[in-house]
Parts: C-alpha cells; sequence; structure tokens
C-alpha cells in the first residue's frame, strides 16, 4: 500500500507562501508579525511533514526545491480559496441569504404581519422565506421549522425563546348579540351565552376572569371552538356569540364599533399570554435566521400588545 499523505496545518502552508513571496525569513516574519525563529521552526516543521527539502538556503536568496516549487503552487491557489471562502463568508453575514422557514400565528399573520412580511421579502432578495400559518407548538426540527412564532403562557424547555411581549385577551361580541341574549354583568352569566374559543384538551372550557385581585372561574360549554382565529372573528362579527380571542385579532373590529368588549371591568386569561420568538439552539445561527429574528422583534412589540 501507497504510504499515506502527510498531515499538516493550513497555517503552515500560508506561512510557507509567505515566506517565498517574502524572499527572505526575515522579511516573512515582518509581514506575520512572529519572529524569525518561529518562521524558522514552521519551515522544518513543514519539511518534516513532506519529508522533503523545500527550500535550499544560501547566503543571498532562497531558491525552491522541485518539491517546494510544486507546494507553493498548490499553497497559493489554496490561500486564494481561503480568502474567497473568507469574503464569501462576510458577504453573506451582512446581507442576509439562505432558506428560512417561518411558522406564524394565524390571526397575527394574517391581520398584522402580512404586509409587514411582504415588505420585509421585498428588501432582502436574497434571502428566500418560507411562511407556514399555525397556532400549533410543534416540534420545530421534525417540521423543519428554523423559526416559530407563537402565544403560550411558559415555552418548550428545548428551545431557544425570545420573549416580544405580553398578549391580552378579549371576551366580545357584537351589540346585536348583546342586545338579543343580554350584557353579562357577572363572570356566571357567560354560562347562558353561545362561547366561542380556541380548542382545548377538554370537553368543557375553564375560563377565569380577574377583578380586583379576585379571580372568578366558570366552566363553559363552547358552541364553536377553531384554532384558526380569523374563523372565530368572523363568527363573533356574525353574531353567533361571545368570543374568546387575542387582543390582536380583535382589535380593529373593536375600535370600529363592529365588536364590543363583554365584561371590561375584568381580565381575561387566555390560553397563552406571551408572544414569543422559538428558534432550536444553535451557536451560528445564519444570517437570514438572525434578520428574520430582530425584524419580528422590531416589529411585534408594538401590533402584538
Amino acid at each position: 500500500m501507497p504510504p499515506a499523505p502527510p498531515s499538516f496545518d493550513l497555517n503552515l502552508i500560508q506561512l510557507f507562501v509567505t515566506i517565498v513571496d517574502a524572499g527572505t525569513l526575515s522579511e516573512a516574519a515582518v509581514r506575520q508579525g512572529v519572529t524569525r525563529s518561529h518562521v524558522s521552526r514552521g519551515l522544518q516543521k513543514l519539511e518534516r511533514a513532506f519529508g522533503a527539502q523545500l527550500i535550499r538556503r544560501t547566503t543571498r536568496r532562497l531558491e525552491l526545491t522541485h518539491e517546494g516549487t510544486l507546494l507553493y503552487e498548490h499553497g497559493v491557489r489554496m490561500t486564494r480559496e481561503v480568502e474567497s471562502a473568507r469574503h464569501a463568508l462576510h458577504r453573506l453575514g451582512s446581507e442576509p441569504a439562505g432558506h428560512v422557514r417561518l411558522s406564524i400565528p394565524t390571526g397575527l399573520g394574517e391581520l398584522d404581519l402580512q404586509p409587514l412580511l411582504i415588505r420585509f421579502a421585498k428588501q432582502h432578495p436574497g434571502l428566500n422565506l418560507r411562511v407556514l400559518f399555525s397556532n400549533r407548538v410543534s416540534d420545530l426540527i421534525s417540521s423543519e421549522i428554523d423559526v416559530a412564532l407563537r402565544v403560550v403562557a411558559d415555552p418548550p424547555q428545548d428551545y431557544v425563546a425570545r420573549k416580544v411581549c405580553d398578549v391580552a385577551w378579549r371576551l366580545c361580541a357584537t351589540p346585536a348579540y348583546l342586545r338579543k341574549a343580554g350584557t353579562p354583568a357577572h363572570p356566571r352569566d357567560l354560562a347562558r351565552m353561545d362561547f366561542l374559543c380556541p380548542p382545548g384538551d377538554k370537553r368543557y372550557f375553564n375560563l377565569t376572569l380577574m377583578r380586583k385581585a379576585q379571580a372568578h372561574t366558570v366552566k363553559l360549554a363552547p358552541h364553536l371552538q377553531s384554532e384558526y382565529f380569523p374563523f372565530l372573528a368572523a363568527s363573533a362579527r356574525a353574531g353567533v356569540g361571545v368570543a374568546l380571542l387575542p387582543n390582536y385579532v380583535v382589535r380593529a373590529d373593536i375600535a370600529a364599533g363592529r365588536l364590543r368588549i363583554v365584561l371590561p371591568d375584568y381580565e381575561v386569561a387566555g390560553p397563552g399570554d406571551k408572544l414569543f420568538i422559538l428558534t432550536t439552539p444553535s451557536p451560528y445561527p445564519s444570517s437570514g435566521m438572525r434578520a428574520v429574528i430582530d425584524f419580528l422583534r422590531a416589529e411585534l412589540r408594538s401590533l402584538a400588545g
């Protein structure tokens, strides 16, 4: 069997190229910012690794051997490739690029984030963005998700969670529905009303409301459930019942008078009270991921509160 090729340090190859280009060991030491003895030891180490003399040293100049000439030619190409890679990585770090898979909640994504994400995509033509609309907190790796935006009470422990803001929830219904069913004065009055809410893992929904540091919990049988918040909001606008939804979903309807806040003197607890950006742990997130995360944190503080 032929002998295995020698292992070597790329820094030694770059040092060798510098020696040849400089013409003397002393000048190579100046260019490298090291001592002449360091350069000499590096050259000796490289020659031992290849088992060949690379440079003949005379009193006037350095003369390359045949082996040294071959190594210098390859070393120059290697040095250029390293420098080219360094410049490419620098450009990649300064301008977002690559592929980012983003998952965002339905209501927030469709009502507020759509125009912002379109603007973001136009500003970064080198970034390929795949946007999924979902409210489920699933396994990011198996779902092939890079960045997820989620409304939860406590983020999953296996992910890096960056809190964006608190999320307020509202009970709301149309003025016409409240005239027909009666305006609730106390949380227990909700039991006689048609309740619209996100799905839970039980048949009944335990809704907690706070007033003056006192908690009121009512057990409600949902009339309509959906994780698709725009559908619940549309159902509330159609007069189907009293809906439990995040403020960012119904804010415009409340401001326009299409929906009215039910029990406005109470704070309502929803399925999740905080908005988080979730990613898998990584010491080196891509430039595209960093750009998406920075964008979401900057834009969402005012939108979701």
